[in-house]
């Protein structure tokens, strides 16, 4: 392409739509991955990050696409029904943010029952994820659901409360 198509408008626009189109299509993709995950659908990771990703959470912080697959197979072999249903996202040329509640049950959590946790992931990419970083509260994860540990936390929360 030499410099003059940039300059030309409709050219432009092409592939500024282009652009967008391959974004949303990443995006679409990284939220159906995640939307009712499991061990099967660890095989298109490759497809939504990068060799080199890197991934935070309030638990770990794992790098690499492998490590990460790795993560993921095990929390997903302890967590029984997780799934994710998608509220709001913000997207710009390399980075999105996209709140969501997850839901799902562990035997050892809440008697079994499920677990709802609000939280947001931001990601930043090129045509695949590279940085991945996800902020939920880990009380109401966790420490809430676990024998005594719960009543600790409860009984904080309300003399803050107060």
């Amino acid at each position: 392409m030499c410099s003059s198509d940039l300059r030309d408008p409709t050219m432009a626009s092409e592939m500024s739509s282009v652009s967008a189109n391959l974004r949303m299509a990443l995006i679409n993709d990284f939220k159906d991955f995640y939307r009712s995950p499991g061990i099967a659908g660890l095989e298109d990771i490759d497809r939504i990050y990068t060799q080199d990703v890197e991934f935070h959470d309030p638990v770990h912080t794992v790098n690499g696409r492998l490590a990460l697959k790795n993560y993921l197979r095990g929390q997903y072999q302890s967590a029984r029904g997780m799934s994710f249903t998608y509220q709001d996202e913000q997207i710009s040329d390399h980075t999105a943010t996209i709140t969501w509640v997850m839901r799902f049950s562990h035997g050892r959590l809440n008697k079994g029952k499920p677990i709802d946790v609000k939280g947001m992931t931001l990601i930043h990419f090129t045509d695949r994820v590279y940085y991945h970083e996800d902020f939920y509260d880990l009380g109401a994860m966790l420490y809430r659901h676990i024998p005594v540990l719960g009543s600790l936390v409860r009984f904080i929360n309300r003399r803050l409360a107060a």
